[in-house]
């Protein structure tokens, strides 16, 4: 584990958002922020309004693959031309505002993203990143091959709201906090590293499979993230039913099948894959805590009749078979 500091003095308030407010430490100039950025993240081409004013901190952590930092900075803009170097292809960033908001570009995709909610970038696509104001941030640099069975909805989610203010996006975003005070506060051991590395990890996994809500809160009205609560609290009561479908929802949840399409319209899944990705948590959930008689038991309990396809999806969900999942594989050895 490593960790590096850079940074030069702003107003107290802005550390504030950091656990620790001591952790910068060092002064920075603007010509050595365009460095530190490159280095901490990606190439990019910095741009700041007044250089000889210019106020930024920067700390930064790598436990074993993961890099985290904090980061303190008045108005700068950011222009990512695309994938320069194989090392950059192979991450991206999740950046959550604790102070301040921030713009972001990518692949006709734009948001303005505030405090309790944070979003993804891919490093090999080109992006615009921007603040007109000081803000704090928080960034998780993680490894594409580290999540690499769930590219697939990371390129659905990348650049989209996605909520800190409840469930496993606020464990996530107050985990990032306390894992960079660790780092940075003291001298961790390499089982530690991949520990706080591994719950990082799976925190991110557990919020992306989760971002129906997460977008609602962000999207759509108050009435459509009602209804889209009523429609998963039906799947959670039913999901041992292998024939739950957009019928039978509508006619429990007494609303058209017309109008739950249009409401996962903007969302992304489809019906369908929403489901599927909720059966595959939950089982992934009662494997962990290693309380069944069977894995196909399990894939009974949450929908699942057909075991040989109940076992392929789960392990390209999750990158290992059903019965290889963590717990049940410590148990046995």
């Amino acid at each position: 584990m490593k960790h590096n500091e850079y940074t030069k003095g702003t107003n107290e308030k802005y550390s504030e958002n950091i656990d620790n407010k001591h952790m910068f430490q060092q002064t920075l100039s603007a010509d050595g922020w365009q460095r530190v950025i490159s280095e901490t993240y990606f190439d990019l081409k910095v741009q700041v309004k007044k250089p000889n004013q210019f106020i930024g901190r920067i700390q930064q952590a790598t436990l074993n693959q993961v890099g985290i930092s904090g980061y303190i900075a008045d108005s700068v803009h950011y222009q990512r031309s695309g994938q320069r170097s194989l090392q950059d292809c192979d991450s991206i960033l999740l950046t959550f505002p604790l102070n301040g908001s921030v713009c972001f570009q990518q692949q006709k995709r734009e948001l303005i993203c505030h405090p309790g909610q944070f979003f993804i970038q891919l490093s090999h696509q080109p992006y615009q990143f921007y603040h007109s104001h000081a803000v704090t941030l928080q960034v998780l640099k993680v490894p594409i091959a580290k999540l690499v069975t769930h590219q697939r909805l990371i390129e659905q989610c990348f650049a989209q709201p996605i909520t800190t203010e409840k469930g496993s996006g606020r464990l996530l975003n107050h985990q990032i906090s306390h894992t960079l005070n660790l780092a940075t506060n003291f001298e961790l051991s390499i089982l530690e590293s991949q520990l706080l590395e591994q719950q990082l990890l799976d925190l991110v996994v557990h919020t992306l499979h989760r971002p129906i809500l997460s977008l609602a809160d962000s999207q759509v009205s108050t009435i459509k993230a009602a209804h889209l609560q009523r429609i998963e609290n039906f799947i959670h009561m039913h999901l041992a039913n292998p024939k739950i479908s957009p019928k039978l929802v509508s006619q429990a949840c007494h609303i058209s099948v017309r109008y739950i399409h249009l409401l996962f319209q903007d969302l992304p899944y489809t019906f369908a894959e929403w489901i599927k990705i909720i059966r595959l948590t939950v089982a992934n959930k009662i494997l962990m805590k290693g309380n069944y008689s069977s894995v196909a038991d399990v894939g009974y309990q949450v929908g699942f009749t057909d075991q040989s396809y109940f076992s392929r999806i789960y392990k390209q969900q999750f990158g290992y078979p059903p019965k290889d999942t963590p717990s049940n594989y410590s148990k046995s050895h």
